[in-house]
């Protein structure tokens, strides 16, 4: 009897290393390809800063502040930019690479206010449907290769400019995970306008959005939507001007390099599905053959 203590606190003990073990065994979406300036993420009411070869994972919420961009390489070969003052989340990233379960994969995403650029990968490619995004004034359905978004910030949050809320989630000490989780709300509730647009990609899979209201507007290649709180989406027509301009910010740097942790997956041709039948450029609408690989183009892989 007198080492029933010693028996419960082994068995503790291995039941908390367990779950430590566990929790360092999450497998990472993706990684940071390149940064400028500063970022951060917070999951699970922690914080942490992102630099190049940073993991980024499923339930992350990703902010930059001014002046500041970073690009992120996902493990099936999506690559997404994001401007400054922005916030993204990863929000579910289900990826079984290799296998034939291909329709349960899914990567679900969220923009706050900020300027954003997307290349769409194996996921996509296999099951269009499966890569969808939400804004705070609706829904992007992910048909096409290369997207570009635009969502305004609200004026103020909580009494303060937009700006000078965010760079709090920055300050040492700060509670990131509860500012980020505001501007999130803040941004659900007053943003005042956004814009997307189809900037490359394949005409026959055009990229979809679905405002607040429910109506659905379809985006051919070169062509992009304006969105209001008011009055939703506008029917789709060239690229809007302000779009243009902001996507700028939030460049895809094709020289950026394919991650090491994903070079036995991807090797030096992100985007592609690893199938040996033919594709189609997504780009150029060319065929090829070896599988996908409409992401060397668009992606920022090396070959």
């Amino acid at each position: 009897m007198k080492r029933q203590p010693l028996v419960w606190m082994t068995i503790i003990l291995c039941l908390a290393a367990a779950s430590a073990l566990a929790a360092g065994s999450d497998k990472p979406a993706g990684y940071v390809q390149e940064t400028k300036g500063q970022a951060l993420a917070v999951r699970a009411g922690q914080s942490r800063e992102l630099a190049a070869k940073a993991p980024v994972f499923s339930g992350d919420s990703l902010a930059t502040l001014t002046k500041s961009s970073l690009q992120i390489m996902f493990a099936d070969g999506a690559v997404l930019a994001m401007g400054p003052e922005s916030i993204f989340a990863v929000d579910e990233f289900v990826n079984e690479w290799g296998q034939d379960k291909t329709f349960t994969n899914k990567m679900k995403f969220s923009y706050g206010p900020g300027v954003f650029r997307a290349v769409t990968g194996a996921i996509s490619d296999r099951n269009p449907h499966a890569f969808s995004v939400d804004t705070p004034l609706g829904a992007i359905g992910i048909r096409g290769t290369e997207l570009g978004s635009l969502v305004q910030a609200p004026a103020t949050v909580n009494g303060k400019p937009y700006g000078a809320a965010l760079a709090e989630a920055f300050a040492p000490g700060a509670n990131a995970a509860g500012i980020l989780a505001a501007l999130r709300q803040a941004a659900l509730e007053a943003t005042p306008a956004e814009a997307h647009g189809h900037i490359n990609g394949w005409n026959k899979r055009p990229l979809a959005f679905t405002d607040k209201m429910g109506r659905t507007v379809e985006m051919a290649v070169g062509q992009g939507v304006s969105v209001t709180r008011e009055r939703g989406s506008s029917g789709a027509g060239p690229l809007p001007d302000a779009l243009t301009t902001a996507v700028k910010a939030a460049p895809i740097s094709r020289s950026a390099k394919v991650p090491g942790a994903f070079k036995n997956t991807l090797g030096d041709t992100p985007g592609s599905s690893n199938s040996n039948t033919g594709s189609t450029d997504r780009t150029t609408g060319r065929s090829g053959s070896g599988g996908h690989n409409g992401g060397n183009s668009n992606t920022g892989g090396t070959r």
